[in-house]
């Protein structure tokens, strides 16, 4: 039974090398999540906002909506990021999970939308 210990070795090397791999990839997230009295925001014009933000900054947009539950806006631009943004019906509440990802280590224009959308989504909200 000397198979186990070599198989559990080579399982532990080819873990190591996994986190190794991921400190390579260069990105930025950006992160919001706000809680709103679905009164004052629902989750239809909480998608609304962020569609007309990501088509008003000429990012593509796609929407998924799951009436009652869930609208889903994400998008960005090929080569520098992607936005990813949930708002979600929680008792009588609507979570908004605004999310932007630059592809470089600093912050840049996807991070800057996702802070621009939280913005938008406070404004909408009033």
């Amino acid at each position: 039974m000397k198979s186990f210990p070599i198989w559990l070795s080579a399982a532990g090397l080819l873990s190591l090398s996994v986190p190794a791999f991921a400190q390579d990839v260069d990105f930025n997230l950006t992160y919001h999540v706000e809680r709103t009295p679905a009164a004052q925001l629902s989750i239809e014009t909480c998608g609304e906002t962020v569609a007309d933000a990501a088509k008003g900054a000429g990012l593509s947009a796609t929407v998924t909506a799951f009436p009652g539950q869930l609208v889903t806006v994400s998008g960005g631009e090929t080569g520098k990021g992607a936005f990813v943004v949930q708002c979600i019906t929680v008792d009588d509440k609507t979570v908004s999970v605004v999310q932007g990802i630059d592809y470089r280590q600093e912050k840049g224009p996807l991070g800057a939308f996702a802070d621009q959308l939280a913005q938008d989504l406070a404004a909408a909200a009033n």
